[in-house]
């Protein structure tokens, strides 16, 4: 069930390079639960449902000419698939470049993808599906 869980996440993170959010739906649960790092409704909660991921990738769009996210390493741990890599972009407009270290934990349930959660980095996303002891605290921060 692993293997078959990194598959599905390796064919949606293709699905999203190319923006073919047909083929992305396919493989997300109808209440798929979506929390990228950016969209403007991620402090909020992020976004819900078929109708959610779809509104976020029209917000992609009036942004981002290109959005590359990719793997450079993909760890199944139980229900999840912890995706270590980043993400490449590029404004439209502007013509800016950035190219920032990413890390996602994609929960998955009967093949399907139930939640998909964008962190700044391996660590974050290592330490929520319990992978690592969270930073010591320091002097200041208690």
């Amino acid at each position: 069930m692993s293997q078959r869980n990194v598959e599905i996440v390796q064919v949606a993170f293709d699905a999203i390079r190319r923006r073919d959010i047909e083929a992305l739906l396919a493989l997300y649960d109808a209440d798929i639960e979506f929390l990228p790092l950016t969209g403007t409704r991620v402090e909020s909660g992020g976004y819900a449902g078929h109708s959610g991921v779809r509104s976020y990738f029209e917000e992609v769009a009036e942004v981002w000419e290109e959005m590359r996210p990719y793997a450079h390493t993909t760890r199944p741990v139980g229900e999840y698939v912890v995706v270590m890599g980043g993400c490449a972009v590029r404004g439209i407009g502007s013509g800016v470049e950035s190219d920032d270290p990413m890390a996602w934990v994609i929960t998955l349930r009967n093949e399907k993808i139930i939640r998909h959660r964008g962190y700044r980095n391996a660590e974050e996303a290592l330490e929520a599906v319990g992978l690592s002891e969270p930073a010591p605290r320091t002097a200041r921060e208690s």
